[in-house]
């Protein structure tokens, strides 16, 4: 297996575990109530976490609102469904118009609830984020095979670490 795929396998794995922990927040309130409250504080500090702007599941809210599960949960999706559409190993980057795109309904959104000009709902923060989590990938994934590529060009020129030669 190839570093690229190495590291690919790698930021699926961990976006895995992140959406897993979203999940196992309402899941384990009742029979670990101490691990459900430590996944709460775990997300908290990255999304509000308010309950009626939250989708819920096993009769909890999932540990981030509606608009971050879906930015998370289709990111993965993007992330696993990335290699049918591109290789791994291609480092050009799209457009930035993409991701204007993107991030452009969520603004929209945020502005026109925050100016009181529409109420956001759950559709909407869902559709907002759900855009942009699908595609974050093909701006990150390229940036992040490169970087670590990179790096470990440095660590050998450098004598490297163990793994690092040891990858050779």
């Amino acid at each position: 297996m190839t570093l690229t795929h190495r590291t690919y396998l790698v930021v699926v794995l961990l976006v895995a575990a992140w959406c897993g922990g979203i999940l196992l927040a309402p899941a384990l309130s009742g029979s670990m109530p101490g691990v459900s409250s430590a996944l709460y504080a775990c997300y908290e500090p990255i999304c509000h976490q308010i309950d009626a702007r939250s989708f819920h599941s096993d009769g909890g809210k999932l540990a981030v609102c509606a608009r971050c599960s879906s930015i998370y949960f289709t990111f993965l999706l993007a992330l696993i469904a990335y290699p049918l559409f591109r290789r791994l190993s291609e480092q050009s980057l799209p457009s930035r118009f993409w991701i204007v795109v993107a991030i452009g309904p969520m603004v929209v959104d945020v502005t026109l609830n925050f100016l009181g000009l529409h109420g956001s709902t759950l559709l909407t923060r869902a559709v907002s984020g759900g855009l942009f989590g699908l595609i974050v990938p093909w701006y990150i994934i390229p940036v992040l095979v490169e970087a670590v590529s990179q790096l470990r060009s440095q660590l050998l020129s450098r004598g490297g670490l163990f793994y690092a030669r040891k990858a050779q």
